[in-house]
Formats: C-alpha cells, sequence, structure tokens
C-alpha cells in the first residue's frame, strides 16, 4: 500500500495505446505491474497504462510523470 498526499485527487497517465486518461484516485481499487507497465483498476474498469510500476509512488506523491 502506498501512501500519498491527499491533495492529489487525480493524475493524468498515458494508457497503452498512447492516449492521456485522467484517474480518479479516490476510485482505485487496485495497481498492479504488468510486463509493460501497471494496470489501474476500479470497480467496473481496468486501464492499462505505460506507466512503470516504479513510478506509481511518485505519482500518488504530485510528482509527474
Amino acid at each position: 500500500m502506498f501512501n500519498y498526499s491527499s491533495e492529489v485527487k487525480w493524475i493524468q497517465v498515458t494508457d497503452i495505446d498512447g492516449g492521456l486518461v485522467w484517474i480518479n484516485l479516490e476510485k482505485v481499487e487496485r495497481i498492479c505491474r504488468t510486463s509493460d507497465g501497471s494496470i489501474f483498476e476500479f470497480a467496473n474498469t481496468v486501464i492499462q497504462t505505460i506507466v512503470p510500476f516504479e513510478k506509481i509512488p511518485e505519482l500518488l506523491s504530485g510528482d509527474r510523470q
């Protein structure tokens, strides 16, 4: 589990197709590592991104991708 700033509610990341997507951190249930990046899972949605799993703590703390 990561601790993140309570001020960061949304992050913008690049999805697996190269598009930019906004992710509401309050809705994220799980973040998983993949061979190509990371997957953000919500109740009914899965967003696969090219964000390296190791960069997730920086994103959650408010640093840019």
